[in-house]
């Protein structure tokens, strides 16, 4: 299926109403299907978290779209003050509050209506959480509101357009290695996955990760002019999650030279942009 040609027939409030009954229907198992809470993936945040910390040497993040609280949990050893915000209120159940050191609430609220007021925020974080929204104008200037001046934005595992387009384009039934023909799958029946498993109908799967299947993902040069529209000074992108890389963390002969491969795959951007998966964002108020 061709993502990138698919009419763009969803309102605001259908994409929100889609993402809170797949949420609801997700989040009692959430934090055990989803790949970014595997050991090597908290890992990686966790470095990332630190270092919006030392970079702000603040002491308040807020997390948009902060689901069960993957975000919320590894911030509590960096930051004092947390703040989650999410539309699903089965979700916000799962968050744990509790912490010796952070004092940590959560509210029922959208990404693009943020409650808070101007320069509350030392740092702001979106994981897994752009591509679920009906456009992202609205929230990166209601995240650029609230942050303070020097803060910083950070936003992960959101998909790469040329990685969907590329995968999108090939034959449904010709003779892949296990690596790309499990892509494959991700891409045309993931629906069919979240439907026996959950009950949800393609249309509303479809509509809860909206910019993924109306606009197949965010182009590096796309998301660059968003930011900067939005008001943000500085903006890096980077591309995450080579096609194959779980294999290679998890290999015993090959875990040592993952993060060797990643280097030598990025310097050869953008010539091999195709083969990540996902895009991160970090991006300076």
């Amino acid at each position: 299926m061709n993502y990138m040609l698919m009419k763009d027939k969803y309102s605001r409030d259908s994409v929100i109403r889609a993402n809170v009954e797949l949420h609801t229907a997700a989040a009692d198992v959430y934090a055990e299907t989803e790949p970014h809470y595997r050991p090597e993936s908290i890992d990686r945040v966790t470095g990332i978290i630190r270092s919006l910390q030392e970079t702000t040497t603040g002491q308040s993040l807020l997390d948009i779209g902060c689901g069960r609280g993957f975000i919320i949990d590894i911030a509590k050893s960096y930051f004092k003050t947390i703040r989650g915000i999410d539309v699903t209120p089965a979700m916000l159940e799962k968050v744990n509050l509790q912490s010796n050191t952070s004092d940590i609430k959560v509210y029922e609220c959208s990404s693009d209506d943020i409650r808070f007021n101007n320069d509350s925020f030392d740092a702001c974080t979106a994981f897994a959480v752009l591509h679920h929204l009906h456009e992202i104008a609205p929230t990166l200037k209601e995240v650029h509101r609230v942050l303070k001046h020097g803060g910083v934005f950070y936003s992960d595992v959101d998909p790469n357009y040329y990685f969907w387009e590329a995968i999108s384009q090939l034959p449904g039934e010709a003779d892949y290695s296990d690596i790309v023909r499990r892509e494959i799958d991700q891409i045309l029946h993931k629906d069919d996955e979240i439907q026996a498993k959950f009950g949800i109908d393609k249309e509303t799967f479809q509509a809860a990760e909206h910019l993924k299947h109306v606009s197949g993902g965010f182009k590096e040069e796309n998301l660059v002019s968003e930011f900067k529209l939005a008001g943000f000074s500085k903006v890096e992108i980077r591309s995450e999650w080579m096609l194959g890389e779980a294999g290679i963390i998890h290999g015993k002969e090959t875990a040592r030279v993952a993060e060797q491969f990643r280097h030598y795959m990025r310097s050869l951007l953008p010539l091999s942009r195709h083969l990540f998966k996902y895009v991160s964002v970090l991006a300076v108020k």
